[in-house]
């Protein structure tokens, strides 16, 4: 049985807009999906240092680990395996205020394979998107609830159940209004 993973994602909200920097990764069968940046915690590491190293490792960015907003405890299959993860989902705020001054951010993400090789880091797109057009894009924003949790004031728990993913697939699918983003 796989472990629990622990993981820190940064919900960086644009001074200006209101809008949050999310990543867009791939899904399967030529899908995508969004979600906060961020990534796995190490046995010892609070959720704040691991937020400001992924946001370093992935971006080359320095950031601010701010209040915890959220947890999330995430069930999902990927890649037919299930999974089960924890995630703290943070504010954070960037340490240089040049880069909210940003549309895109270009990201490299390490998809966690066994053997750490070059082939299983891959790059990733980042832009800005509002809670409302993520909640009607093309594509589902991963974990499911967290972009209703991150609206509200206060600290939320959230169980994303594991057929919360594949409904919130399937409405992506069927036609829900896209905010698409220039390929």
């Amino acid at each position: 049985m796989p472990d629990i993973r622990g993981v820190a994602l940064g919900a960086i909200r644009h001074p200006a807009t209101g809008e949050y920097l999310v990543q867009r990764l791939p899904g399967t069968d030529d899908t995508h999906f969004h979600r906060f940046i961020g990534g796995g915690i190490h046995v010892g590491e609070a959720s704040d240092a691991a937020l400001e190293r992924e946001f370093r490792e992935e971006l080359g960015v320095a950031v601010e680990a701010g209040p915890a907003v959220c947890t999330v405890e995430n069930l999902f299959e990927w890649g037919g395996d299930s999974h089960h993860e924890f995630a703290i989902v943070r504010e954070a705020t960037f340490a240089d205020d040049s880069l909210y001054d940003r549309d895109r951010f270009t990201g490299v993400e390490d998809d966690g394979g066994d053997d750490g090789g070059d082939d299983d880091r891959f790059e990733y797109e980042a832009y800005w998107r509002s809670l409302t057009a993520l909640r009607a894009a093309d594509a589902p924003f991963f974990p499911v609830g967290v972009a209703d949790a991150v609206a509200v004031d206060g600290h939320t728990h959230v169980v994303s159940p594991l057929d919360a993913d594949a409904g919130a697939v399937a409405d992506a699918v069927t036609g829900a209004d896209t905010d698409a983003v220039d390929e």
